[in-house]
């Protein structure tokens, strides 16, 4: 019982905190803080749970990623690439209904910090057509960035919950890859369908494009899908790891782009998103104190000794975490490993030994 007053009183004040605006990297360390104080844990317990979280290769893994996406997200920035990209979607589909879905979407390929503030002005833009709100912009905007929190590979959270569970990513990613375009079926239906007072841009007064802007269009295109697409392909049709596909991309990016060492030295200085890592790192120091101090362990005794069903307890944990942190990686680095402490051992593991034992082979 007490065991389990720590990890609610803990959860409570992370939650908290995110609530009052404290960036999660620095709420989950207050956490991680919290448990070792109220454990009477000795400071050599913290000291290893911070060790081990480093010595983890899994750690770094997830942190390379996230630096080389934000290197990405500089490239395309810059490069004038995305304003190519947004032309080009709006000549190529001609109904700003479209481009409004499109933009946001795109650039949710890129998990970026305030990345919701880079693609507001895309979607007023888009939107001047239409009667809508400031609410139905943001929702539209919003709803359409975060559609691929099931599919992409360099996701923080998806990350976080293969690592967490030793689910590979590539397997996680087909599991849950259905809710990407149930996203945008709903997000369509309830966020554009009927729109009465909707005008698509008349074909007749758009301006006629020559062979350059064609030939420009097509560069848009290609550069700024191409890097994504080939990411996403190295992680789950090759189970490249995240930041040598993501690191591939980024040093591909820049031959093409042909970066000057000013450039380049720009771009690895933005990369430097030191919110995002320490988020990261908070997270996974988060999940192991949580295994060092043995709290979790001793939770997962009460709850079998209260008689309370794993899968209940799992699903109104998830439900709630999301709901009180509003944020993915917040929800998965929260409700994950005490979901796993439950299942009394990583996820991945027991996926592994029961197709072992449905293929009729024992397990090692």
């Amino acid at each position: 019982m007490q065991a389990m007053a720590i990890i609610v009183g803990t959860l409570a004040v992370v939650i908290t905190l995110l609530h009052r605006r404290v960036q999660i990297g620095n709420a989950l360390f207050a956490g991680t803080l919290l448990i070792w104080i109220l454990t009477l844990s000795p400071i050599t317990t913290l000291m290893q749970a911070a060790i081990n979280t480093a010595k983890n290769p899994s750690t770094w893994d997830i942190l390379i990623a996230m630096y080389c996406v934000m290197c990405l997200e500089f490239q395309l920035r810059t490069s004038g690439l995305l304003d190519g990209l947004m032309s080009t979607a709006r000549g190529f589909f001609n109904n700003d209904r479209i481009v409004l879905m499109f933009m946001p979407a795109f650039l949710g390929f890129l998990p970026s910090i305030g990345g919701a503030l880079f693609s507001a002005p895309m979607v007023a833009s888009a939107s001047k057509k239409y009667d809508m709100s400031p609410e139905n912009k943001s929702t539209i905007n919003y709803w359409f960035r975060h559609i691929w929190e099931w599919s992409n590979p360099i996701m923080p959270s998806l990350l976080l919950a293969s690592q967490i569970t030793q689910i590979p990513l590539a397997i996680l990613i087909k599991n849950l890859l259905i809710f990407s375009p149930l996203a945008v079926a709903l997000g369509w239906l309830f966020c554009l369908h009927g729109k009465k007072t909707s005008i698509d841009i008349d074909p007749t007064s758009t301006e006629l494009c020559d062979e350059e802007c064609n030939d420009k269009s097509m560069r848009a295109i290609l550069l700024c899908g191409g890097p994504i697409l080939l990411n996403i392909s190295l992680v789950v049709l090759l189970h490249f790891a995240a930041s040598v596909s993501m690191g591939l991309v980024v040093l591909l990016m820049v031959l093409i782009l042909r970066y000057k060492w000013a450039q380049f030295r720009e771009m690895i200085i933005h990369g430097f998103d030191t919110r995002l890592l320490w988020a990261i790192f908070g997270a996974l120091l988060f999940q192991q104190i949580l295994s060092e101090t043995g709290v979790i362990r001793d939770v997962v005794v009460y709850l079998h000794e209260a008689g309370i069903p794993i899968v209940l307890t799992a699903a109104v944990l998830s439900l709630v975490g999301g709901l009180l942190t509003g944020t993915a990686t917040g929800f998965v680095a929260i409700a994950f490993p005490i979901i796993c402490a439950m299942a009394g051992r990583p996820v991945g593991l027991l996926i592994n030994e029961s197709r072992i034992h449905f293929s009729g082979r024992e397990s090692p």
